[in-house]
């Protein structure tokens, strides 16, 4: 049976989380590159004849009227720049509440969360929010449990994305749900995406990331980043990216003056605490998550690099 998404975009929306998220759908849905919608059905939902404009001056049209939200099994809301001007439309705002009074799953890609705030709809929800909308989220609905450390969050009946890349991320999920591994790999790899990332994985944020230049210390931070839950050593890293330890240790000292088993280690130091501020995660399962198998070396490791025990973190936040 056709699973049958039905996109709602706000003026101004960003088209990369929309195209993601769609492509995916459209990749893994059919054999092959033929694009036929087999597994997945999806619409432009909006007013007949009337474009949509996205961030990036490009106009969509809307391929459906704004009818009945049952005719779909899901309502995405596409977000875009956050201005004080009203970006979604009473039309569409109605559109989604009814949909949400027939419990009928809604996600919302990029900044379409701050829509579903808006109209109550993520009262008593975890959300997932970029780390560049965060506070300006938690300032708006201070009642709300956003955090800025996943990709994308799932709660009940409700779903909400970063964007960007994460979008594609989140919609594999869906497709994992329906059809399994195999067509959710296939879309990844016509997308050129080294892999489907999940519910366990970060948005990518640092200090260390950005301040890098060379493009081997870059590759390293990054892979670091994705196996930072695992227990990994320089000479994995370096075997990994095809270098020797010498070698990416020389990198390291020359482009952020700091060897890469000190950068692993402050990468860890840097997501305990974000976890510990944003989230309501146990102590034991951030030692976890942040690569620290014994909870007592952690506790010492965070404490001897912010001054602070990690209970006393999460009490000063």
């Amino acid at each position: 049976m056709t699973k049958r998404f039905g996109f709602v975009l706000a003026r101004d929306f960003t088209l990369s989380p929309l195209a993601m998220f769609v492509d995916t759908l459209r990749l893994a849905g059919d054999e092959g590159d033929r694009s036929r919608r087999v597994m997945f059905d999806w619409q432009i939902v909006g007013d007949r004849g009337l474009p949509v404009r996205s961030s990036a001056g490009f106009e969509m049209m809307p391929t459906a009227k704004l009818g009945d939200p049952a005719d779909y099994d899901h309502i995405v809301l596409v977000g875009g720049l956050l201005t004080p001007a009203k970006t979604l439309g009473s039309d569409k705002e109605r559109f989604v509440l009814e949909a949400a009074r027939k419990a009928i799953p809604l996600t919302a890609l990029c900044t379409a969360s701050f829509h579903l705030a808006r109209l109550g709809l993520l009262d008593g929800y975890r959300v997932c929010v970029s780390q560049f909308h965060l506070q300006q989220f938690q300032d708006e609905f201070p009642g709300v449990a956003a955090e800025a450390v996943s990709l994308f969050s799932i709660d009940r009946d409700r779903a909400t994305c970063a964007g960007g890349a994460g979008a594609a991320d989140l919609a594999s999920h869906y497709v994992r749900e329906l059809a399994g591994d195999e067509p959710v790999e296939k879309a990844a790899k016509i997308l050129l995406l080294d892999r489907v990332r999940g519910l366990a994985d970060l948005q990518p944020k640092g200090e260390l990331l950005a301040s890098a230049s060379n493009h081997l210390v870059r590759r390293a931070l990054l892979l670091m980043q994705s196996l930072i839950e695992d227990d990994v050593d320089v000479a994995l890293i370096a075997e990994r990216l095809s270098v020797s330890r010498r070698q990416l240790e020389r990198a390291f000292q020359a482009d952020i003056h700091l060897g890469p088993k000190a950068a692993l280690q402050a990468m860890r130091v840097e997501l305990a605490k974000r976890l510990l501020q944003q989230t309501s995660l146990s102590v034991l399962e951030i030692s976890a998550r942040c690569g620290f198998p014994n909870p007592q070396r952690f506790a010492k490791v965070f404490q001897d690099k912010t001054g602070q025990t990690p209970r006393q973190a999460r009490q000063n936040r």
